[in-house]
């Protein structure tokens, strides 16, 4: 470990406190890549194969969807100085996509138990992005957009009473829950592909 896990409070540092900033680490002890994913926490995200062998692009989309669920609990050792602000920017936003060589000597700790109020906190990724994936988080309180604004129609549509404004907001993703948990989709408050599809079959 390169540095104290207090002075994780960037995706960077939590990527080299856990694995020396490593995507392609496995070291055989049930962790993978830069997070250090346990396998059943990166299948619970819906990711297929070994977390090492995927793309650090993927990673890091992974790692904010599970701090956004979970909080940075999941990594309890290298994740203590890490707070909400960091679910504002991506973790990709800090430096990933030029995977550097590590000791690949990580805590092993992305699966391990979380912490509660995973609603509260904030994800906000490029509007570009979120418009080619279909991806609605709370980031987009921020911004009026009218796929939003059809996706709240429709939510209504079915029952959900939620202000019709194009924000996706608390309440939005409430309702996201909701309508996630009817259908038995994954239940995380986020609008990605399969609640969208749901939402308008």
């Amino acid at each position: 470990m390169s540095q104290p896990a207090s002075a994780a409070t960037t995706w960077a540092q939590l990527r080299q406190c856990e694995s020396g900033g490593d995507y392609t680490v496995n070291t055989g002890n049930g962790y993978y890549g830069a997070y250090q994913f346990s396998l059943s926490t990166w299948q619970s995200l819906g990711y297929p194969g070994l977390p090492s062998d995927a793309l650090p692009a993927t990673q890091d989309e992974a790692a904010l969807r599970l701090a956004n669920r979970s909080g940075f609990g999941q990594w309890p050792v290298c994740g203590q100085g890490m707070g909400a602000d960091q679910l504002v920017a991506s973790a990709s936003s800090s430096g990933a996509g030029s995977p550097s060589t590590g000791t690949g000597t990580g805590t092993g700790s992305a699966g391990a138990a979380g912490s509660t109020g995973a609603q509260r906190w904030v994800v906000r990724q490029s509007a570009q992005s979120l418009a080619d994936n279909t991806l609605f988080t709370t980031g987009l309180i921020y911004q009026v957009r009218s796929d939003v604004r059809a996706w709240q129609r429709q939510m209504n549509r079915l029952g959900y009473r939620i202000r019709i404004d194009g924000r996706y907001g608390p309440q939005s993703a409430f309702a996201a829950t909701l309508l996630q948990n009817s259908r038995g989709l994954q239940v995380d408050g986020i609008c990605g592909p399969r609640t969208w599809t749901a939402t308008f079959d």
